[in-house]
């Protein structure tokens, strides 16, 4: 969030530094409620500048509250798994035991059946 603010900040002061750079400049502005005579355009780079500051700071706002719901959701989602994982370990076990054969199998021949050594 300082990263923003010095951002917003910073875009801010060069809003205003162009109204200061050109604020012997008159302008008439028109707008929908009635019009505004002989408007300083330093007076006009302020309240820009601190529109600008204001819905920049309530956008980064709304953007922390989303990623906030978006990181609680996937929390939650991954507990699900775990405990799904936990439980299909679980049963794991039990279904091996209950296969055809519960012993390990040998692919190596029995002593008795040992292959004759070859003698010249």
């Amino acid at each position: 969030m300082r990263n923003i603010l010095t951002a917003l900040l910073v875009v801010a002061v060069l809003v205003v530094a162009v109204g200061v750079a050109s604020h012997a400049a008159r302008v008439d502005l028109s707008y929908v409620a009635g019009t505004w005579h002989r408007a300083s355009l330093l007076a006009v780079a302020a309240i820009v500048a601190a529109l600008l500051v204001v819905v920049g700071l309530l956008s980064a706002a709304a953007a922390g509250l989303l990623a906030a719901r978006d990181r609680r959701l996937l929390e939650d989602e991954l507990q699900r798994t775990y405990v799904r994982l936990r439980a299909a370990e679980g049963s794991a076990p039990a279904a091996a035991s209950t296969g055809p054969s519960s012993t390990s199998t040998s692919t190596s021949a029995a002593p008795s059946e040992a292959a004759p050594l070859d003698t010249p």
